[in-house]
């Protein structure tokens, strides 16, 4: 089981960053997101979140680096680089590159994620891409 949800979690990682949308499909419908400080999303809030990342950074890369799976959770650890190539919450386009760490935890039922936690260094993201210093 334990094999099977990392699979999951791999394949949910992958899909959804080769296909640049939400792989709702592996996801219960009362799925539940906290990414960062930001508030709690539902599947569909989630689903504009990540659309708006898609949406704003091109050539996104996904590098898995470490997974852990005990119980119904999955730890991963990966890389993102993409290139900041549209607005960005209220952030213009910088052309620039970037390289973000994220470190989540994704909660397991029945063969679908109930509940993902991403937590990306936000701070070296918006470093990166000249919003911050």
């Amino acid at each position: 089981m334990l094999e099977e949800n990392k699979a999951l979690v791999r394949d949910f990682l992958m899909k959804t960053n080769k296909e640049g949308r939400t792989m709702v499909e592996l996801c219960v419908p009362n799925f539940m997101a906290h990414i960062g400080a930001s508030p709690t999303m539902n599947l569909q809030e989630f689903q504009k979140y990540q659309a708006n990342y898609y949406a704003s950074f091109s050539e996104s890369q996904i590098t898995l680096e470490d997974m852990i799976a005990e119980g119904d959770k999955v730890a991963f650890r990966l890389v993102v680089r993409a290139v900041h190539t549209g607005n960005f919450n209220g952030i213009p386009a910088s052309g620039k590159s970037l390289v973000v760490p994220v470190i989540g935890i994704a909660k397991i039922d029945d063969g679908k994620i109930v509940e993902w936690w991403n937590s990306p260094d936000r701070l070296s993201w918006m470093q990166q891409i000249g919003a911050v210093r």
